[in-house]
């Protein structure tokens, strides 16, 4: 077991892993480095302490969040979640800038391809800890430029990360393409956040952006999809930035198209649709009043909206991000 107390960045949150046996430790140590943002603000402190379990834990019922492989309840102790196999975490306490988490995951599991379910709840402990600290997270890319901050939405494949990248090559700067943190800051404007400087691309991005290279050599950064996590840095050195006004929303869709790329505003409702869906929210009313008032407020700050369908091989064509910058 490890004997030392480890301490990540996370962006708002610092994380402290209490000591643990050596496979957990790696496992969360692979899930939290990743995260290569600094922050200059007093952080939110988060505790975790994982232990293996004799036995699988009592399954959570999913009364607050349901995910494809947790379930989380919010009970008089705080939140209580369970994965697929018997792995449990407990909210066990809060103060004033900090928490606690208890994590028990099954000890004959540990070696088995289960343990990639510890993530599961090393995430749901830094979404608590994201929104205790005044952010909310948001699975989306950004990009800014001239003092413009785009959001980029889309479903998983949805092609966020790909148009991410093209626009980094194209001279833009990236926040991120898969978490960022929204706010409304104290002026009453709202406030995009990086968490990671990364791109999730697919081996074919290299047909169209050789510098990546060659990824089918790097690992996958999961199990459920082959693509491969590329920093930003480390192929367009530079093109970062941490923090931006928003000032629009982008709808991202793939499309079999003849022509490459199709551009159309998008309205209120659907700029409203489209960021709510980007967010995880729970059932709990008052978290779930909070998550869409701060999307609420953001949207009538005066942010534009576009849907922007994209054709197969689009990048192949050199104006396609033409006709995108024009649009806006």
């Amino acid at each position: 077991m490890s004997l030392a107390k480890t301490t990540f960045a996370v962006g708002p949150v610092h994380v402290t892993l209490e000591p643990m046996l050596p496979a957990f430790e790696r496992r969360i140590d692979e899930q939290l480095r990743i995260f290569r943002t600094s922050w200059d603000e007093s952080p939110y402190e988060v505790q975790l302490n994982v232990q293996p379990i004799a036995a699988p834990a009592a399954d959570a019922r999913g009364t607050y969040l349901t995910c494809s492989r947790m379930n989380v309840d919010a009970t008089a102790r705080g939140l209580y979640a369970t994965t697929l196999c018997g792995a449990s975490a407990q909210l066990s306490e809060r103060w004033e800038g900090g928490e606690s988490w208890s994590i028990g995951f099954p000890a004959e599991q540990i070696d088995t391809p289960a343990i990639d379910q510890l993530e599961d709840l090393i995430g749901l402990a830094l979404v608590s800890g994201w929104r205790a600290a005044g952010w909310t997270p948001v699975h989306g890319a950004a990009v800014t430029r001239d003092g413009k901050c785009l959001l980029l939405c889309a479903m998983s494949g949805g092609g966020k990360s790909t148009l991410t990248a093209a626009l980094v090559r194209d001279g833009w700067q990236t926040l991120g393409d898969d978490k960022l943190l929204l706010r409304l800051g104290a002026d009453g404007e709202p406030e995009v956040a990086a968490l990671l400087h990364s791109f999730n691309l697919h081996p074919k991005t290299r047909e169209w952006f050789p510098e990546v290279g060659d990824l089918e050599l790097q690992p996958r950064y999961s199990a459920w999809t082959p693509k491969r996590k590329v920093y930003a840095d480390d192929v367009w050195p530079g093109r970062t930035a941490q923090r931006a006004r928003p000032t629009h929303i982008v709808r991202v869709r793939r499309d079999p198209l003849p022509v490459p790329i199709a551009i159309a505003p998008l309205g209120y409702d659907e700029m409203f649709r489209t960021l709510i869906g980007q967010i995880a929210i729970p059932n709990e009313r008052t978290v779930a009043i909070a998550v869409m008032r701060t999307v609420a407020q953001v949207l009538l700050s005066g942010l534009r909206g576009l849907d922007v369908v994209i054709g197969e091989d689009c990048y192949r064509d050199p104006v396609t991000l033409k006709a995108l910058t024009a649009a806006l």
